[in-house]
């Protein structure tokens, strides 16, 4: 690549600082002379030039050194292949972004290589196939035989292509199932993203039903069926006749047929589950799971990928002290749970939990014995909850827990729960507190047709003031008339 071309980003940096400079310079001299200062114009603008070329050199070789170099080692071995099929492989680029970019760039390149490797290999065997079969007079069927094999591999080929050239996740998954589906005459294929923090499926792409737009979003537990054993086991399995089975599996789609369910994994760690369905019994054989497991590395390459990005903003979402979900977390589960309860009719409930005189123990004992009390109380809420609820801090003493598929009496009966445990626990500080423990007031409400998530956060925070009101250390279940009261503390939730 050109000299000139390389250096655009560092010689955009310079000119950028050289701009800032220059602004700066003038403004300076403004300043100068408002403050009663006289200094020559000559003088000063030779120090401006000076200063103004320093300054874009220094920064065009600083982003010349630190970023441009390594880009443009990306952009040479992406040039390489892309013209001559090169092996050549990144170096190690460091720790930061760009490394990582450069550790998926080889992962990528070397999926690549394997599959052209494997191509080549398949058409010498099918060279070398017809010359013999033209000897036994059997050409033609062990040719067709080798030339869809070879349009698999040219299927799994435009699979590594599309996954390397889309940015949306669910866009590149959705034209995979679509292109895996007419490609190896599939009745279905979904294609599930797994979250091992709340061991749960997550339905991202369908094919082969006449609506798939009202199953995406739809979540198996990895306690399930079939489906959430391979997400745990992360181990292929294939059931050739759905209709012998004993228990329905996965209700949406035909109870006939047959059905092989892939883990999907990148790097050891499985990232979702692919499931495939026939209309024939034993319609998968060995050479076509093969194919199909080489199919599930790519996606879990796809969705690496993808996920690296989502890495960097999970950060924003966690409370540094306790390591609990924080506003913005809690948002966006709040968000999706809504939407799941409107679209398959599930309950959703809210806890919001103080601790009582929680002001009181930090003045006596300090913060580092309350900050000590927030993260046991923080493990102690993570031990006995679900993995698929949500527990986060929204204030200094304030907790709220999201509880999917979960009504109000269960609610209550969940905080209860937590409100017993806390007060049968000892906490750093807590022999000091009004009882001779640390307690908790938790409000309780579950949500109502048409309720927004603010109403539903906003009832919840109401039920937990009138705990405190009724002495504290219990549990105050929210009204569910349309006509009751709402908190005005709403907007700190």
């Amino acid at each position: 690549m050109p000299v000139a071309s390389r250096r655009r980003l560092a010689t955009h940096a310079g000119a950028q600082a050289a701009g800032l400079s220059v602004v700066l310079s003038v403004a300076g001299w403004f300043g100068l002379r408002w403050g009663g200062i006289e200094v020559a114009l000559p003088v000063f603008a030779w120090v401006t030039a000076v200063a103004t070329g320093a300054a874009g050199v220094l920064t065009a070789f600083y982003v010349e050194l630190s970023v441009g170099r390594r880009i443009a080692r990306v952009v040479r071995v992406l040039d390489a292949h892309a013209k001559e099929s090169s092996l050549q492989r990144l170096p190690d680029l460091g720790d930061d972004e760009i490394g990582e970019i450069g550790r998926a760039v080889n992962d990528l390149l070397a999926n690549l290589t394997s599959l052209e490797v494997r191509m080549i290999e398949q058409g010498q065997e099918l060279r070398h196939t017809r010359e013999e079969l033209v000897l036994k007079k059997a050409l033609g069927l062990k040719s067709a035989e080798l030339e869809q094999r070879l349009r698999e591999r040219a299927l799994l080929f435009d699979i590594v292509r599309a996954s390397a050239s889309e940015q949306k996740l669910d866009a590149v998954l959705g034209d995979i199932a679509a292109r895996l589906g007419k490609a190896l005459h599939l009745r279905e294929c979904m294609l599930f993203l797994a979250d091992s923090e709340t061991r749960r499926l997550t339905l991202r792409a369908a094919y082969g039903f006449e609506r798939p737009g009202e199953l995406l979003e739809r979540i198996v537990l990895f306690d399930e069926d079939a489906l959430g054993k391979v997400a745990q086991t992360a181990e292929l399995i294939v059931l050739e006749d759905l209709a012998k089975l004993d228990e329905t599996f996965w209700e949406p789609i035909p109870q006939s047929g047959s059905v092989a369910i892939l883990p999907v994994v990148h790097h050891g760690v499985t990232t979702g589950v692919m499931a495939v369905t026939r209309e024939q019994t034993n319609a998968f054989s060995a050479m076509e799971t093969g194919l199909l497991e080489a199919i599930s590395d790519q996606l879990g390459l796809a969705i690496r990928h993808t996920q690296l990005f989502d890495e960097l903003r999970r950060g924003s979402q966690h409370d540094d002290l306790t390591g609990l979900g924080n506003r913005r977390l809690l948002r966006i589960r709040l968000e999706d749970e809504l939407h799941r309860a409107e679209r398959f009719g599930q309950d959703v409930s809210i806890l919001a939990i103080d601790i009582d005189y929680f002001k009181a123990l930090n003045d006596r004992h300090g913060h580092p014995t309350g900050d000590a009390s927030l993260r046991k109380l923080a493990g102690l809420m993570t031990r006995n909850l679900r993995r698929i609820d949500t527990i986060a801090r929204i204030g200094g003493e304030e907790f709220v827990v999201l509880l999917p598929r979960t009504n109000l009496e269960e609610a209550q009966g969940v905080a209860e729960k937590l409100r017993s445990m806390v007060a049968r626990t000892e906490f750093p500080g807590g022999e000091g507190q009004p009882g001779g423990t640390l307690t908790v007031s938790v409000g309780a409400a579950v949500l109502r047709p048409e309720e927004t998530g603010a109403d539903l956060l906003a009832r919840a925070d109401t039920a937990l003031y009138q705990a405190k009101d009724q002495g504290r250390n219990c549990v105050v279940a929210a009204s569910q008339s349309a006509g009751s009261e709402r908190s005005v503390t709403r907007s700190r939730i």
